[in-house]
């Protein structure tokens, strides 16, 4: 078990015993949906409300639908989670083999089912927090899909169903060492005195609700970013490895690359970009587990020499024996473009936050930074100043369930991040060349000011 399980599970009777009680007619968003659960109970899927200006996509819309149309006792298989720390309810897709009916009477080997996982339900236990998973998400889009956070939305599930859910765990894991064990453990706590605990369940005591959350596939670890090693000493690996160290750097993309040619530069810049738009996130929002939670996906970016702009294609490149195998008709297509095959990341494990240990705080990682995407920058200081008003406020609080107080300490933070990114732009230790529009041939590049 890692360190923020444990020092979670400890206290968790303390973090309760401040959360305010929840009703679930409170629950409004831009739209919602219900369910009856088999005792006639009432369940909730809410889509949180759009912040102003931010950059929701068609597909996140389509995503955010899509995850309030699965029906726990209709069209989705449910399972508790057996792996990590952290305990969730997985929703999986019923396929040839498997029915629905078959995966919930299983005894949830997902693996040897071969059953797709296509969400996960968590709730505010353990080092997960339900306010990080769906303000990671907004806050994404707020500064232009940093880090592409999957789409997540509020949902509810019938407090017996989820303690059947429970007990499965502890049975199937009983008599194991698997470090989940002593954390469904702690959910059964909660199911033995319900209202002690209303971060997570209801004020009437008879749903568990949570984030239900998109799960990409095909992932892999992005280990030239986190570095492999232990746990206890994850942030100063991370700040050992090449990224950090170019990041921090203060010669230009162009002078470490030692070209400005779209193809070659094109990786060091999104990766430059992708890390700093994860600190500042990170820094924002008080991560403290982020370092070996790191993934990504291979994508292709060109230049379209009409338009003048990047192109991004998804790649079904992948590694086959330490090598990568890209796909031959995607190498064809690619022949005599201004094309990268890169690494895009992936932040799809968002939930120990905003209540946790700000370990970018702890280790001055943001003070440190000499590359930033300008985009970021622009959209980062115009959220901060939005902080500061009502509307600002309510938006948090009412569609991302913070308290008042969590949505102050954000507050604290940004404007904390503001002053140190704006000090370092003004010193001209902050350079913005990270964007990939900065690369391509005869395109306008903007005026950045700090």
């Amino acid at each position: 078990m890692n360190l923020c399980a444990v020092s979670v599970l400890s206290s968790m009777t303390l973090i309760s015993s401040f959360a305010m009680a929840i009703s679930l007619g409170n629950f409004e968003g831009e739209s919602r949906k219900e369910f009856k659960s088999p005792r006639n109970l009432t369940e909730l899927c809410v889509i949180g409300k759009k912040w102003p200006g931010a950059d929701y996509r068609t597909e996140d819309q389509k995503k955010e639908g899509t995850l309030c149309g699965y029906d726990f006792y209709t069209n989705m298989g449910v399972c508790p989670k057996y792996n990590s720390t952290n305990p969730a309810i997985l929703l999986l897709e019923p396929n040839a083999q498997y029915t629905k009916q078959q995966i919930d009477a299983s005894n949830c080997d997902v693996k040897k089912m071969g059953v797709k996982t296509e969400a996960k339900f968590k709730q505010s236990i353990t080092c997960s927090y339900t306010p990080a998973i769906l303000a990671y998400y907004h806050l994404s889009r707020i500064f232009g899909n940093a880090g592409r956070v999957p789409p997540a939305v509020i949902r509810t599930m019938d407090i017996t169903i989820h303690k059947r859910l429970t007990d499965k765990a502890i049975n199937t894991l009983q008599g194991t060492n698997n470090p989940i064990l002593a954390s469904w453990e702690k959910v059964l706590e909660v199911h033995q005195s319900p209202r002690f605990f209303p971060a997570v369940v209801d004020a009437q005591a008879t749903q568990f609700y949570g984030a239900l959350s998109d799960n990409p596939k095909n992932e892999e670890q992005y280990v030239d970013v986190s570095g492999v090693g232990k746990y206890d000493t994850r942030y100063e690996r991370f700040m050992n490895q090449d990224p950090f160290k170019r990041l921090i750097s203060s010669a230009s993309v162009s002078q470490m690359v030692g070209t400005t040619d779209f193809a070659q530069v094109a990786q060091t810049a999104l990766q430059l970009k992708d890390v700093s738009d994860m600190i500042l996130m990170d820094t924002l929002l008080n991560q403290q587990d982020r370092i070996g939670n790191i993934h990504y996906k291979f994508f292709w970016y060109y230049i379209d020499p009409v338009a003048k702009k990047v192109v991004r294609q998804k790649s079904d490149a992948k590694w086959v024996n330490d090598v990568i195998q890209v796909p031959e008709q995607e190498t064809s297509a690619m022949a005599g473009k201004k094309a990268a095959l890169v690494k895009e990341m992936l932040l799809k494990d968002n939930d120990c936050g905003v209540t946790k240990t700000n370990m970018m705080k702890k280790y001055k990682v943001l003070e440190q930074i000499r590359h930033m995407s300008f985009h970021t920058y622009k959209k980062f200081m115009a959220f901060e100043q939005a902080l500061s008003t009502p509307a600002g406020q309510d938006y948090f609080v009412k569609e991302l369930l913070f308290s008042p107080s969590e949505f102050r300490h954000l507050q604290r933070n940004a404007a904390e991040a503001k002053q140190i990114l704006k000090t370092k732009c003004q010193a001209n230790q902050l350079r913005f060349d990270v964007d990939l529009e900065l690369y391509v041939p005869g395109a306008a590049a903007p005026a950045p000011s700090c």
